[in-house]
Parts: C-alpha cells; sequence; structure tokens
C-alpha cells in the first residue's frame, strides 16, 4: 500500500524543476507564475492569506482578483513563491518533517546573528541567508 501525499508534497512535485535547479545552482531568468501558485505558497508555508498576500506587496483582494482573471504575478513576485516552496522543501528535507523546521523557524538561529529564521524570510535576500544556513547545518557545519 503506498502513502498518499501530504498537501505540501503536492506542490512539491509541482515544483520539482525549480527544486533541482536551485540546488544545482542553476541561473535561470525569472518567470511570471499564474495566481494561483499563491494557493502553493500557502500550502507549503501554511500563512495566512492576508499575511502572504502582505509579502507580495498586494492585498488577498488583489490576489483573489488575478485568480479569478487568470493573471500572472510579476517576475518579483513569483521569484519569492519559488524560492519560498524552495525553501519549505529543503527544510523538511534537513530537519525530517515539516513540524521540526517550522519549530526551528520561530527561535533564534546563531548562524543567523541569533535572528529569528521567520523574521528573515520576508524578502528572497532573506531567503538565500536561511537557505545558506540550511544548507551549513545540512553539513554539519554549525560554528
Amino acid at each position: 500500500m503506498t502513502a498518499s501525499l501530504t498537501p505540501q508534497h503536492k506542490v512539491y512535485n509541482t515544483y520539482v524543476t525549480e527544486i533541482k535547479n536551485d540546488q544545482l545552482s542553476i541561473i535561470r531568468e525569472p518567470e511570471a507564475l499564474y495566481a494561483s501558485a499563491f494557493n502553493d505558497l500557502i500550502t507549503v508555508a501554511n500563512y495566512d492569506k492576508d499575511y502572504a498576500a502582505g509579502l507580495l506587496d498586494v492585498s488577498y483582494k488583489t490576489v483573489s482578483r488575478y485568480q479569478k482573471e487568470k493573471k500572472k504575478f510579476s517576475p518579483l513576485q513569483s521569484e519569492y513563491i519559488i524560492k519560498s516552496i524552495v525553501l519549505f522543501y529543503k527544510g523538511e528535507v534537513v530537519f525530517g518533517e515539516a513540524d521540526s523546521f517550522n519549530r526551528w523557524l520561530d527561535k533564534p538561529a546563531f548562524g543567523l546573528g541569533n535572528k529569528i529564521p521567520r523574521n528573515i524570510i520576508t524578502t528572497v535576500t532573506g531567503i538565500l541567508f536561511v537557505m545558506d544556513e540550511l544548507n551549513r547545518i545540512e553539513r554539519g557545519d554549525l560554528a
């Protein structure tokens, strides 16, 4: 009997190319995602809809309108969504499960200057800093 996939793993399967490209450090041109990708961000990060919309610098009402009109996000908004999904995938890989990663996100991290990772991942640059820290943890480089 095969185990059914969690909603997060279904999202990860959708973004497998982006996850692999990030792992291989492949540089790609920014690609605009359809607004439906917002739901993937919500699923993976377990964010409140209004909070997640604010991270994309729009209101949830705007996101809903984009989804209804099948519009695309800007490349910057799309990059934030993709990087977030890749980050949560990496966190689950490093910590073994989403709950452990989410607990780590809410505690000061030594490798991030004792800053709370969840407070940093509000920008793509912050996501990259946290991703670097996850890579160090994965390698056992905690000093």
